[in-house]
């Protein structure tokens, strides 16, 4: 039996994924900074016939990697697949956003899968183990916007790394996979921070262009599908859904049309067209 964690397990993609793989007959440990969410999603998975346990970790940690990393190999031996997932998305112009703010990007979306992979990377090949490690990565790593650049910018640091990794652990028989979702029905979004906005302004933000991940058209059982998939073929980079698929694509023909193209987005605009999206994507889903 496969040894399977998940960070950022007890919610959305993470979620998915760990469910996936449990269901199909691994033993997964969902890992999370929201204890009770993990082990709520843990349970669900125990009483549909799964294995899976909980734990507590703040991926932004190293120190707390390190001794995660040292009980998963006392509990369970040595781990066979890592999921990075756990993450966030705060949006603000590249000036707009503080110092602070960038470092919570960068220490939770990038620093952590450098202290997830080193950790499990290094008991993978102590143990001889031909196992596999998964990245988040975003359709923002090919996207440079001046919505989220502290995010793209963390993101397409995990993509170079993902594929850096990869050709360093290939001579271990360790495969490594990017994964780059575009948008998909989670509370990402809602979760996360507004640069520039006092108390009032950032609630107002979150309801409603943050609530609009609800009608995104991809899910995070989608992504989890995907994952498995990536893992069972060894895939290197793939991105998720034809948003993610296009941008991809874009930003490889022609990084300065792609800049040109997203040059015209501003939270202005993306605010105006809110309320007229809105009701023209519930209808579109059904709602």
């Amino acid at each position: 039996m496969r040894t399977v964690i998940v960070t950022g397990g007890g919610a959305g993609i993470g979620r998915a994924t760990a469910k996936l793989f449990a269901h199909k007959g691994d033993r997964v440990i969902l890992a999370d900074i929201d204890e009770a969410a993990a082990r709520n999603a843990a349970a669900e998975i125990v009483a549909d016939g799964g294995q899976a346990a909980a734990r507590r970790l703040d991926v932004a940690d190293d120190e707390q990697w390190h001794e995660f990393g040292a009980w998963v190999l006392d509990e369970f031996g040595p781990a066979h697949i890592l999921i990075n997932n756990a993450g966030v998305m705060d949006l603000g112009g590249f000036v707009e956003m503080s110092a602070a703010q960038w470092q919570r990007e960068i220490d939770i979306d990038l620093m952590s899968v450098v202290y997830g992979a080193k950790v499990f990377a290094r008991q993978m090949i102590d143990h001889g183990v031909r196992g596999h490690i998964v990245n988040l990565s975003s359709m923002a790593a090919c996207f440079p916007s001046p919505l989220e650049p502290a995010y793209g910018v963390a993101k397409s640091a995990v993509l170079m790394a993902s594929q850096s990794l990869r050709i360093e652990l290939r001579g271990h028989g360790i495969g490594v996979t990017a994964i780059l979702p575009g948008a998909i029905r989670t509370e990402l979004l809602a979760n996360g921070q507004r640069a520039g906005l006092n108390a009032q302004e950032a609630e107002q933000w979150r309801s409603s262009a943050g609530g609009m991940q609800e009608f995104a058209f991809g899910t995070p059982e989608k992504v989890a599908r995907v994952i498995e998939r990536s893992v069972r073929h060894n895939w290197a980079v793939v991105p998720v859904n034809p948003e993610a698929w296009a941008t991809y694509a874009l930003f490889r023909l022609s990084p300065a049309l792609t800049r040109e193209v997203l040059s015209r987005v501003s939270f202005e605009r993306l605010e105006a067209l809110i309320p007229l999206a809105r009701p023209v994507l519930a209808r579109v889903a059904g709602r």
